[in-house]
């Protein structure tokens, strides 16, 4: 048995009340711990959803596979960015298909998302009903969400391991986006039954993830988690104190990884495994905000959403180019009430605090750090550059779910100045 890192604890994924039977693993060695659930719940057919690169560049998956026997019933290896539909679709006709009473998914938020998704599909409509339009028929596309009371509670229980920090695995709601290039939005905060059955945090794993590609940028929406927790005035105290200890342990913990890379750290040295459980455990109190004290999100996740499902752009790097943009824009708006601008020295402060800086700005100050992970913080630096596809991310974000708040801006044009700002 591997011996995990600094230390093992299981405790409720959320510390609410509801949530008392969903848990979160720190540490965890997820042979050990797979093997240990499965046999607890008495599952027999267990599926996998998997990461390409995890699946074909490392033994993850063969020795889970190997460790599952003669219960393993099934894969599916790679699921698209932002979590396709036809993904999602293609998950739960697997469940069907192998009759699965367990999903494990190993991968970052787009496997997450799109298990969480499928699996509410699969306890929902049959086979024949597995279909792009069947999912678009749950949605209120006014809002882009699903409308209360559509799933069903899923019976087939739900591992996750996540390979990056955008910490959906935490969120009852999930994301997925529409051949229309639209993110949609599944499941609702209070339907505990859609939130995974179990998430197992292993930095051996996780260390497996490519850095530049995946866990410097899933390290950056993190920061974008946080931050726009600190500086939204629906933001109740105790969901400011959770992303002010959220932000300075993601801050912490990227930059040991990031000094680990430029010394060409291995990835599995114990000051390596360290950095990422900081960067797991600051992930889920910057998060705790939205999800337990009933915050909301601004203006940089609602872009970033769209940016994401129309320009192509990874999670985490629709932050890097969002974040900086959307904290100068609220500056310029005193007048709008969902920007907490006193939020905005608490940014700064904490960067000063963590990093010895000097920045005067939480936009300077967040563009730097993004800068100091060797990350992209403009739309031509992620590709998107045709007007057309800037104005139809303005007007999606119209419809985007606001993080389940108000729309925080009314007009697409001003998304636009947003924008502008970084072309």
């Amino acid at each position: 048995m591997s011996v995990p890192y600094p230390e093992k604890k299981t405790v409720p994924q959320l510390p609410i009340a509801s949530h008392k039977d969903k848990l979160v693993t720190f540490n965890s060695t997820y042979l050990d711990d797979i093997r240990a659930a499965i046999e607890d719940w008495k599952c027999e057919r267990v599926i996998l959803v998997v990461s390409r690169s995890l699946d074909q560049k490392t033994d993850k998956v063969h020795k889970l596979e190997n460790a599952l026997g003669s219960k393993f019933a099934g894969k599916k290896v790679g699921v698209g960015s932002h979590s396709p539909y036809h993904d999602v679709l293609a998950i739960a006709k697997l469940a069907h298909d192998a009759n699965a009473d367990c999903i494990v998914s190993i991968g970052s938020s787009s496997y997450s998302d799109a298990t969480k998704i499928a699996r509410l599909l699969h306890a929902t409509f049959p086979p024949e009903q597995l279909t792009e339009e069947g999912m678009e028929s749950l949605i209120d596309q006014t809002k882009g969400s699903t409308r209360p009371g559509v799933f069903n509670s899923p019976k087939t229980k739900l591992i996750l391991v996540p390979c990056s920090l955008s910490v959906s695995e935490y969120n009852p709601i999930s994301s997925a986006t529409n051949q229309d290039g639209k993110k949609q939005h599944f499941s609702k905060l209070d339907f505990v039954p859609g939130a995974a059955d179990l998430i197992l945090l292993d930095p051996a794993v996780a260390s497996t993830a490519p850095p530049e590609t995946l866990w410097l940028p899933s390290g950056a929406r993190a920061v974008d988690h946080a931050v726009e927790g600190i500086c939204c005035s629906l933001t109740v105290p105790e969901g400011v104190e959770s992303s002010i200890n959220g932000l300075r342990a993601i801050i912490r913990g990227l930059n040991d990884y990031k000094a680990g890379l430029d010394a060409k750290t291995p990835a599995t040295d114990e000051s390596m495994l360290k950095a990422i459980s900081a960067c797991q455990q600051g992930a889920r109190d910057a998060i705790q905000g939205l999800l337990v004290y009933g915050s909301k999100v601004g203006p940089s996740h609602a872009i970033g959403h769209q940016l994401g499902s129309v320009g192509k752009v990874p999670h985490g790097l629709t932050s890097c180019v969002c974040l900086p943009a959307t904290l100068r824009y609220e500056k310029e708006h005193p007048e709008n009430q969902y920007f907490r601008l006193e939020g905005h020295k608490t940014v700064v402060d904490v960067f000063n605090e963590e990093l010895g800086w000097q920045e005067k700005e939480p936009g300077d100050a967040v563009e730097r750090f993004y800068k100091f992970l060797g990350l992209p913080t403009r739309l031509s630096d992620v590709g998107v550059t045709d007007d057309e596809a800037v104005w139809k991310i303005a007007v999606k974000t119209m419809t985007d779910v606001w993080g389940g708040g108000p729309r925080q801006i009314d007009d697409p044009k001003e998304i636009m100045k947003i924008l502008e700002t970084v072309r």
